[in-house]
Order: C-alpha cells, then sequence, then structure tokens
C-alpha cells in the first residue's frame, strides 16, 4: 500500500514540471540549456542535503565531531546560513525595498498526535538531530532520513534583477531502527516543499568580458502532509 501511494504521489506531482518551468526561461535564462542547469543544480543541492541530513541523524557511522562540522557545511546551503537574512519585496510603485526575514525554518508533522504541526529553526532542528543520535539511550537505535530520488521543481519567479524564487517538491522517509539496529519499528513518509533562492551573480573576467554563475540556496522546509 505504501508503494501504491509513493507511486501515484511521483505521478500526480512529478510529471507536470518541464510544462510549469518552460514559460519563464526567457527570463531566467539565455537558453533552455541553462535553465536546465539551474534545475539540475537545485535537486542536487537538495539530495545534498538530505545526505548530510543522513549522516546527522545517523549514530554509529559518524563521530560527533565530524557531526559538528557537517552541522557547519549543512547552514552553507542555507540562505542567511542559519540567521536572519535579507529579501526584496515589491513596491506598489515599481522597484523592490529590501526587507529582513527571519532565519530559515524546519516545519514537522507528527503523525501520532493528529498530524501536529510544529516550526522551528534549522539550527535547532540541526542540533537536536546531533543530540538524538549522540543519545545511547534514543529509542532508535539507527535512523534513515532521506529523499525520494526524483526532486521536482517549479513555480520560478522573479523577485529582483538576477534574483529568482522557486519551490522544490520531495517526499521524505523516515525510518526508525529498533535496539537491535536491524528490525525497522517505525516508519513514515512526508511530502515537504523547500523554498529555494537563485541568484544570477556576475563577474569580470582578464579578458574584458563579463560572465555568471548561478548560486543556489535553500529556504524554508515545509510539511504538506505525512501518512
Amino acid at each position: 500500500m505504501r508503494k501504491l501511494i509513493f507511486i501515484l504521489f511521483c505521478f500526480a506531482v512529478f510529471l507536470p514540471a518541464k510544462a510549469q518551468n518552460i514559460s519563464i526561461i526567457d527570463d531566467l535564462a539565455q537558453s533552455i540549456d541553462d535553465f536546465e542547469d539551474v534545475e539540475e543544480r537545485i535537486q542536487e543541492k537538495v539530495e545534498d542535503f538530505y545526505s548530510y541530513l543522513q549522516c546527522l541523524a545517523g549514530r554509529d557511522n559518524v563521530s560527533h565531531a565530524a557531526k559538528m562540522e557537517i552541522y557547519d557545511r549543512v547552514l552553507l546551503f542555507f540562505i542567511g546560513e542559519g540567521k536572519p537574512f535579507t529579501i526584496l519585496v515589491p513596491n506598489p510603485n515599481g522597484g523592490y525595498s529590501e526587507q529582513i526575514h527571519e532565519a530559515v525554518t524546519m516545519s514537522t508533522i507528527n503523525p501520532k498526535y493528529n498530524k501536529m504541526r510544529t516550526k522551528q529553526l534549522m539550527t535547532t532542528y540541526l542540533s537536536n538531530l546531533i543530540k538524538r543520535s549522540d543519545n545511547p539511550n534514543y529509542r532508535y537505535k539507527q535512523v534513515v532520513i532521506e529523499a525520494a530520488d526524483a526532486v521536482r521543481v517549479d513555480n520560478f519567479r522573479r523577485v529582483g534583477d538576477g534574483r529568482y524564487m522557486a519551490t522544490a517538491h520531495i517526499l521524505q522517509t523516515f525510518i526508525g531502527y529498533g535496539k537491535d539496529g536491524m528490525r525497522q519499528s517505525y516508519v513514515d513518509y512526508t511530502a515537504k516543499t523547500i523554498t529555494i533562492y537563485v541568484n544570477r551573480l556576475e563577474f569580470d573576467t582578464p579578458d574584458g568580458n563579463t560572465e555568471y554563475i548561478w548560486q543556489i540556496l535553500l529556504g524554508d522546509v515545509e510539511c504538506e502532509d505525512v501518512w
């Protein structure tokens, strides 16, 4: 049944992405190849984030010192690096104004308590992962947190000169293994969305030309549903 749910989720959510995104190619980039590169880099960024989450949640394979290094590295994935950051908001009469945005957050849903939603700072969420994994009395011997192979990206929009936002959709799997570390004692699947910030950074080359790179940063992670 869970496999069927997953297949339906992928069919309904992941297939339409190209049609939704093509319309902003001219604004975001110079060609469809350039746009697809941005989309692919977003997918890779999300997948890398979840591979690091797995290292933080694991109990036996990564030392505490290594987890603290990973913690610092993960925060570099996010806009503001775990601190409040500046965004551009449109003015009624045109142009944009800077506005301070609170530090990025992670939302979770507890399926055991009427799907109660909680939101916490990303720094708190990551720290709690490390604390639980370091605790020998934690109810799970081992925890696996991973995203589905397919990451859908859509809702690209321009939010300033050379600045864009998008939304990434994932299906997260959480597996808790019992005291023996072998038997699954708990599993849930959560549909999540991640706000994406895309900045086009231009720089002058020694030969007098102007080139650019795409900076991809993650934002708030929101829960849509859990089962």
